[in-house]
């Protein structure tokens, strides 16, 4: 068996779901990381301190770079005499500029949560789930220098019908953790080559913004559902009610009924229901601004005198 050097990665990723990646590859005994690159830590709290993201703690194992400009010549200096095969990325949160595409001796490799061409941009997962996509998947992208366009590894399906976005986040990323360190050997040792997209077949996932997560009752109920899946995590589906934005926490749908989109059905100790589109919602539990999350029961027992069958919602 020819034994090979390890392959010699830097790894760009913010999130959580990257530092899974980062974790993986890490502990992979046939890759060597040299440098991790992410975000700079945000300001919180009411003394805006800075609260360090997922990758804080590296820095005595390996250099962690958080620039906030990558054309900056110290950041790219700093990287130049690092020789690596393969930059991976991971939901890093900047664009990468031309000279660091170019620097790794095979480029750049993205993992992105879809089947690319379809839902490229920024929010592919929430969008695929709005959609009612029944099929989604990871694709393993070398970058290019426009948006989620470059030419394609390989791409894994994942079955995604009727989760939500956490449920599908972790089967997309149990996927790309089951194949990303062979797909890595496959570039590095064996050469690969990818194939070039589809660009005609191109679909854009637009980022999720907080407006989203306003219900459209004229929506059919199965839209709603869709919506109320993807955005789960964050901004969470909501209505209004008395001027106050009250986030949904649980639903179902009936299409049995059929009235005006907006109008309360019924409001009892099981569910607030209200007509949509082409049937009911049923909303089973919410949460008030700075309140913890209700069941049913207790929403009935607080609001019951100003939520009469008949009133409309926004």
């Amino acid at each position: 068996m020819v034994r090979h050097e390890k392959i010699k990665l830097g790894f760009a990723g913010t999130p959580e779901v990257a530092f899974a990646h980062f974790k993986h590859l890490f502990n992979d005994p046939n890759i060597d990381i040299k440098f991790v690159l992410t975000q700079p830590d945000k300001k919180s709290g009411r003394g805006l301190t800075k609260s360090k993201g997922f990758f804080g703690n590296l820095d005595k194992k390996l250099p962690v770079f958080q620039p906030l400009n990558l054309n900056d010549e110290k950041i790219s200096n700093s990287l130049n005499n690092i020789e690596i095969d393969l930059l991976v990325v991971v939901a890093y949160g900047k664009i990468l500029p031309e000279w660091l595409l170019k620097y790794p001796k095979f480029g750049c490799l993205n993992v992105h949560f879809s089947l690319l061409p379809k839902w490229r941009g920024a929010a592919p997962i929430q969008r695929s789930i709005a959609n009612g996509d029944k099929v989604s998947g990871i694709s393993f992208m070398k970058i290019v220098n426009k948006l989620d366009a470059g030419p394609i590894y390989s791409s894994f399906n994942v079955d995604i019908e009727g989760k939500d976005f956490y449920q599908a986040e972790k089967k997309l990323l149990e996927t790309s953790l089951e194949n990303i360190s062979a797909l890595i050997h496959e570039i590095a040792i064996n050469k690969l080559e990818p194939k070039e997209q589809d660009h005609k077949a191109a679909t854009f996932a637009e980022k999720i913004n907080y407006s989203d997560a306003l219900i459209d009752w004229n929506c059919s109920a199965s839209e709603i559902k869709n919506n109320y899946l993807a955005l789960k995590k964050w901004p969470i589906l909501s209505f209004n009610l008395n001027g106050e934005k009250v986030q949904i926490h649980d639903l179902e749908i009936e299409a049995t009924e059929i009235a005006k989109p907006g109008v309360v059905s019924s409001f009892t100790k099981n569910s607030l229901d209200v007509y949509c589109g082409d049937g009911v919602i049923k909303i089973k539990s919410v949460k008030f601004p700075g309140k913890k999350v209700i069941s049913s029961i207790d929403f009935f027992n607080a609001k019951r005198d100003i939520i009469s069958t008949g009133d409309i919602l926004i």
